[in-house]
């Protein structure tokens, strides 16, 4: 039988620039008292109490549900109630990012089917933590469903990094849902036409769309060949750079000039993941770490783990740069 397409990628935003940049400019009021911490920065003051906050993410709320009316959005039902994903997501903190180790031992969710209605509930999530509303919003759209076997079977994997191949199979989730709901990895055959990715996994299909889309190819190896690398870390700049490319126009992404003279630490990215960076930046998707002896701190570098991973994919859903 036929399968509907995958979802192309956009050829333009959702959102003017300029409406981005007002939403940045409330986000940026808040205090980030109750995201995780850079371990080289200490920890941030306290400028607003609890009820301005409150008032604060109310009125970023209240303009993504304005926007959101203009530009529909789906809904996620929480009970009886429909509520958009924008004021879902709008209680999300807003999140810096930090090292991780290499996950290992187990295998990421394949089999569990798109979540429509509710989330599961992880043990290792602490859902009062500023990653805990990012976690439920993911796992209701089934996108990070959490592992299925091995010893950490039943687990979301807090803590662990998130590897190339889960983050190819989490976008492919979302961008061909309807292959996904019928996806067998048994009878998958590897069409990427590159190493480092193989028949019969729970990410073939993810890696044969990634590939043909451009969306991830690969790296390059001193014989000219290219290296899916699937189970190897995914940094954060390789996160954003393949969030670009999936969100993202090329004109789009070029416009942002690799301008990252708002960290301090901007220089350290890649030449290949700069323009992500500061498209990023100038939506205000990515923030980084305030560091008050040194200032802002991008750590381009540093892997990313499942809850960040989890939180940077809520916040791109609610600015809708993905849908």
């Amino acid at each position: 039988s036929m399968r509907t397409p995958c979802r192309a990628t956009p050829t333009s935003r959702h959102f003017p620039i300029s409406e981005y940049r007002q939403l940045r400019g409330l986000q940026e009021r808040l205090v980030r008292i109750d995201e995780p911490s850079h371990p080289k920065a200490s920890k941030a003051s306290l400028i607003m109490d609890e009820q301005d906050r409150a008032q604060e993410r109310f009125r970023i709320g209240a303009i993504m549900l304005k926007k959101s009316r203009r530009h529909p959005r789906p809904l996620i039902k929480i009970g009886a109630s429909a509520l958009s994903l924008s004021l879902v997501v709008s209680m999300c903190p807003i999140m810096g990012f930090a090292d991780d180790a290499q996950a290992g031992g187990s295998n990421p969710a394949d089999q569990i089917p798109l979540i429509e209605n509710s989330a599961p509930g992880f043990p290792d999530v602490d859902y009062s933590d500023w990653y805990g509303n990012a976690v439920t919003f993911v796992a209701s759209k089934g996108l990070i469903t959490g592992y299925t076997d091995g010893s950490k079977a039943g687990l979301f994997g807090v803590g662990d990094t998130l590897t190339r191949a889960q983050l190819a199979t989490i976008l492919w989730r979302n961008a061909c849902p309807d292959e996904y709901a019928t996806y067998d990895p048994t009878t998958a055959i590897d069409t990427t036409g590159i190493e480092g990715s193989a028949d019969g996994m729970y990410y073939t299909a993810a890696a044969n769309w990634a590939v043909r889309e451009g969306i991830i190819t690969g790296f390059a190896q001193p014989d000219g060949t290219f290296d899916f690398a699937a189970d190897k870390p995914v940094s954060f700049e390789q996160m954003i750079t393949i969030l670009a490319r999936v969100a993202a126009t090329p004109d789009e992404v070029a416009a942002s000039r690799g301008d990252l003279s708002a960290f301090v630490d901007g220089d350290m990215a890649s030449s290949w993941s700069r323009d992500s960076l500061a498209w990023a930046h100038d939506l205000g998707l990515v923030e980084g770490y305030n560091d008050p002896d040194r200032g802002k701190l991008l750590c381009p570098g540093e892997n990313v783990e499942r809850q960040r991973a989890a939180t940077v994919l809520a916040r791109a859903f609610t600015m809708g740069v993905l849908k």
